[in-house]
C-alpha cells in the first residue's frame, strides 16, 4: 500500500473543512561476488535480512555525509551515482531494493578513492590509525584499528568472527601482497567500505536487553543519526547504545535535544523538509531573465539558505505547526533587494518564502494551479491528480499568441468554463489566485505585465479573503484538523511508506504532538512503537 492509505483519515478531515468542492476533485539484491561477499556467513546475513526486514541502502546524501563523517574527506562519490527512483522520501525502502551494476561498480570505484583520500593525509589517517602498526611486531594494533573502524563504519561492533576475517585479510596483505604495515589496514579500510554492513542498513541484531522485541541500542543509535544527521552515529550514540541507555525514553529525548542542537541536523532540514517540501529541487530551478532580472545563481542559493533556516528555526524554536503559516523570515542581505517593495507584515510564514514562491511557478510567470496544489498535496498530504486521459491546456496570452499569461486570474476562468476543470478549479484557485501579488521568482507586484491589477480576493471554506494574508488563518484550521507532518515524518523516520496498519499509531503520533513544535513531534516519532520495536515476525517495523 502507498502512502495514500494512511492519508485517507487525514484527507477525510481536511476535504470536511474545504466543501463539496474538494471531495468532487480530489537486481534483487544478491551478494554474490559482489560488495565484498565472499565470504558466505556474510552472504547468508545477507539474505536472512531480506526475509526479515526491509533491506535498504545509504541514500546518496546520506553516502557522501557518512564517508565525510567517517573518514574526515571532503570527496563526495555519491554525486555521480545513479539516481534511486524512489516516489516519496529516497530513503524509501521499496525504492531501495535492488543494486543496479552501475551502482554496484561506482561502490567499488568510491571505495578506491575514498581509502587512498583517507591515507593521503597524516590527518585523515591519524582518524583510522589508532595505534601505529608499523610499531607492533604483533596483530594487536591491527585489531584495535579494525574494530574501531569496523564500530564507526558497520554501526555496531563486529563479531569475532568478522575481527578474524578482515585480520585474516590484512595478514595476506602483508605477506603475499607484501604491502607495508599501513599500506595493509588501507586495504582493509577499502574492503570495510565494500561491505553491505556498511552500504545497507541491516537490523539484524539480538534484541535489547531491557526490551523483548525492542531493536538493540545500535540499531537505535542508526535510526536516530539517520533521521537527524543523515549520517552514522557519534561517539556518544555508540556509547549510549553499547550501555544499552537507548531503550529507554528519557535518553531518546535528551539524545534528540543534543542532536538538533549540533550543526550535523543540518542534514534534517535539508533532507527531511527539502524532499517533503520540495526546495531541495530549487538549485535546477531557472527563471527568464529577461522578464525577472533580479534573478541570478547567487539569490538563488540565497533563497536555498533561507529556507533552510527557516526550516530550522521552526524546529528547534518555539513555534508550533500552526505558526509555519505565520512565522517571521531569516533575513537574508542576498534577498533584500527582492523584498525592497514589500507592504509592511505581507511576508510571513512558508507560503511568502520567495523559495516556494519560485518552485512553484514557472519561469516566465507565475502559476497559481501550482502553487495551491502543492499546498494541499505537501502540507495537507491531500492527494492531487487529474482525471486519467484528460489534457489540461496551457494558460496562454491574452491575445491568443504564444507568450505566457499576462493576467492568469482572467485565462484560469476559461478553465473554470469547463465541467471537466471546474470541481478542481474551484478548490485550487482561490488557494493559488490569494498567492498572485508574488510574481515567478517572489518579488511583490500589484499588476500584471499587461498593465492589469492584481486582484488576489477569494473565497475559501465559505470565508472571505482579500490576499492571502486574510487565507492563512483557514489555510492554519485545515492544518489542524489533518495529521500530515506526522505521516510525513513517519514515513521519513522508517524509511518506508505508510501502511493501513499504520493508521493506529499515526493517530496515536498526532494526538500526543498536538500540533506543537517540530521538535515535539520528532520526539513523538522516535519514541513510537514503530520505531522502537520489532513485528511480531521479528521485523523491524
Amino acid at each position: 500500500m502507498t502512502s495514500r492509505v494512511a492519508s485517507v483519515a487525514n484527507v477525510d478531515r481536511v476535504t470536511a473543512r474545504l466543501g463539496p468542492a474538494a471531495a468532487g476533485c480530489l537486481l534483487s539484491l544478491s551478494c554474490a561476488g559482489v560488495l565484498g561477499c565472499d565470504e558466505a556467513q556474510e552472504r547468508e546475513q545477507v539474505a536472512a535480512a531480506r526475509v526479515g526486514m526491509p533491506v535498504h541502502h545509504m541514500t546518496a546524501a546520506e553516502y557522501n555525509s557518512t564517508v565525510a563523517h567517517l573518514l574526515g574527506t571532503r570527496l563526495r562519490p555519491a554525486d555521480g551515482f545513479p539516481a534511486s527512483g524512489a516516489k516519496g522520501f529516497d530513503a524509501n525502502a521499496s525504492a531501495l531494493s535492488s543494486l543496479p551494476h552501475v551502482l554496484v561498480q561506482g561502490y567499488y570505484d568510491a571505495a578506491r578513492a575514498l581509502a587512498a583520500d583517507a591515507f593521503s593525509s597524516e590527518a585523515r589517517r591519524a582518524q583510522i590509525l589508532v595505534c601505529d602498526p608499523a610499531q607492533r611486531a604483533d596483530a594487536g594494533c591491527a585489531r584495535d584499528i579494525i574494530e574501531r573502524f569496523g564500530l564507526r563504519a558497520f554501526r555496531r561492533p563486529l563479531d569475532a568472527a568478522e575481527v578474524e576475517r578482515y585480520l585474516a585479510q590484512y595478514a595476506h596483505a602483508l605477506t603475499a601482497l607484501e604491502l607495508p604495515p599501513v599500506e595493509a589496514i588501507q586495504l582493509v579500510v577499502r574492503t570495510l567500505l565494500t561491505s553491505p554492513h556498511f552500504l545497507l542498513r541491516i537490523e539484524l541484531g539480538p534484541d535489547s536487553a531491557r526490551s523483548p522485541g525492542a531493536l538493540n541500542g545500535h540499531e537505535i543509535a542508526s535510526r536516530l543519526s539517520y533521521l537527524l544527521w543523515s549520517s552514522l552515529p557519534d561517539d556518544a550514540l555508540l556509547d549510549a547504545a553499547s550501555r544499552d541507555a537507548l531503550a529507554t525514553e528519557d535518553e531518546l529525548l535528551q539524545q534528540v535535544d543534543r542532536m538538533l542542537a549540533d550543526p550535523k541536523s543540518a542534514a534534517f532540514f535539508q533532507n527531511f523538509f527539502g524532499q517533503w517540501l520540495g526546495t531541495r529541487t530549487l538549485p535546477s530551478h531557472n527563471a527568464d531573465t529577461t522578464l525577472f532580472p533580479l534573478w541570478s545563481q547567487e539569490l538563488r542559493g540565497a533563497m536555498l539558505e533561507q529556507a533552510n533556516a527557516y526550516f530550522a528555526e521552526v524546529t528547534t524554536g518555539e513555534l508550533t505547526w500552526a505558526e509555519f503559516l505565520t512565522a517571521p523570515h531569516p533575513e537574508s542581505p542576498l534577498i533584500a533587494p527582492l523584498t525592497a517593495g514589500d507592504p509592511a507584515g505581507v511576508r510571513r510564514g512558508f507560503l511568502t518564502l520567495p523559495a516556494f514562491l519560485t518552485l512553484s511557478s514557472h519561469a516566465d510567470r507565475t502559476s497559481p494551479t501550482s502553487r495551491a496544489k502543492t499546498i494541499m498535496a505537501q502540507l495537507f498530504c491531500v492527494p492531487m491528480a487529474p482525471p486519467a486521459n484528460m489534457v489540461i491546456p496551457e494558460l496562454g496570452a491574452a491575445d491568443g499568441g504564444s507568450g505566457p499569461a499576462d493576467n492568469v486570474r482572467e485565462q484560469l476562468e476559461k478553465h473554470r468554463a469547463s465541467p471537466d476543470c471546474a470541481s478542481c478549479h474551484d478548490l485550487l484557485d482561490p488557494i493559488g489566485l490569494s498567492l498572485e501579488n508574488f510574481d515567478a521568482i517572489g518579488a511583490y507586484r500589484t499588476e500584471y505585465p499587461n498593465g492589469d491589477a492584481v486582484d488576489a480576493t477569494g473565497v475559501y471554506a465559505g470565508a472571505a479573503f482579500e490576499d492571502v494574508s486574510g487565507l492563512v488563518p483557514e489555510l492554519q484550521k485545515a492544518a489542524l484538523a489533518g495529521t500530515c507532518p506526522t505521516e510525513q515524518l513517519f514515513a521519513y523516520a522508517l524509511r518506508r511508506s505508510p501502511t493501513f496498519e499504520d493508521r493506529p499509531e499515526i493517530a496515536e503520533i498526532a494526538a500526543r504532538w498536538d500540533s506543537g513544535t517540530i521538535a515535539a513531534l520528532v520526539k513523538r516519532v522516535v519514541t513510537s512503537e514503530a520505531f522502537r520495536l520489532r513485528d511480531a515476525k521479528g521485523r523491524a517495523r
